[in-house]
């Protein structure tokens, strides 16, 4: 098998996989972490929940999302960004990602929400953004782009659907600038557990916007904010019902919240960090 051909088919396991992992998973998922599934961002003693909105309302306010703005978010998950960036500042949203699952679950929320005139939700591989250029005014990214093996041309095919003064919102998992080792084994066990092909740097990310034509205008480490994360998740993952609900699942299921652990040690060991990124396309 040629080299390219070979990259190509381990690209396809890994849709597929990332496909499978959220079919199979996002009930869980709703059930432990809500419509938001992502990191929180802590600035006192919120509850994660809590936290996890904060995040979002971080976000959209240091890119400066504009009231009415047309909204693409890339791996929308079970909704939770798009419904609050329609029900609090009345966008328009787009929500893709791999999983028919999600897309059903996401759909049915905000139906239930009565949101379902501002938002809609479809199966994309964010791989293939073939999308009509200068179609939005902001891309939003929340813990995408770590599944996505060519994170320069999911920059660029961003940048491209952006109008003209249009803002990129994006939050990412991050590799440590300062690599060794040992911190490269740790990120190794994190990429394996949560499907990512790999971790890549602050400095990587504002790259790749700047050679997709734009303007970075912050670029912040916000690790010591979102990392309490999962002290949350692993003491969740002790609790007797999660342990009940575990030992009836498969070994996929308890590998991935094992896999918690991991990034609780990533996180410690200065291995792992977490980007908020805003830029704008001149």
């Amino acid at each position: 098998m040629k080299r390219q051909d070979a990259t190509m088919a381990g690209s396809h396991q890994l849709v597929d996989a990332v496909r499978e992992h959220y079919d199979r998973l996002s009930g869980y998922y709703d059930t432990f972490w809500g419509e938001h599934i992502h990191h929180g961002y802590w600035e006192a003693d919120e509850t994660p929940a809590a936290a996890q909105v904060n995040l979002v309302a971080r976000l959209a306010e240091r890119a400066g999302v504009p009231r009415g703005a047309r909204v693409l978010d890339v791996g929308c998950g079970l909704g939770g960004s798009a419904l609050w960036l329609a029900r609090h500042l009345g966008c328009t949203v787009t929500g893709i990602t791999i999983s028919p699952v999600q897309v059903q679950m996401a759909t049915d929320r905000a139906r239930a929400q009565n949101l379902g005139d501002r938002v809609r939700f479809l199966v994309v591989d964010a791989n293939r953004l073939d999308l009509a250029p200068e179609s939005f005014d902001v891309v939003w990214v929340i813990e995408c782009s770590e599944h996505i093996d060519d994170k320069a041309g999911l920059l660029a095919a961003c940048a491209r659907v952006l109008g003209p003064g249009g803002r990129l919102a994006l939050c990412a998992w991050l590799a440590a600038d300062d690599r060794t080792p040992e911190r490269d084994q740790l990120v190794a066990e994190v990429c394996e557990g949560m499907l990512c092909p790999s971790l890549s740097t602050r400095s990587d990310y504002t790259r790749w916007m700047e050679a997709a034509g734009l303007d970075v205008i912050e670029a912040e480490d916000v690790t010591v904010r979102v990392q309490r994360t999962w002290t949350h998740c692993a003491a969740t993952a002790e609790r007797p019902e999660v342990k009940g609900l575990l030992k009836l699942t498969d070994g996929r299921t308890r590998a991935f919240v094992h896999s918690f652990g991991a990034i609780h040690r990533a996180y410690a060991a200065g291995a792992m960090a977490y980007g908020m990124f805003t830029a704008r396309k001149p």
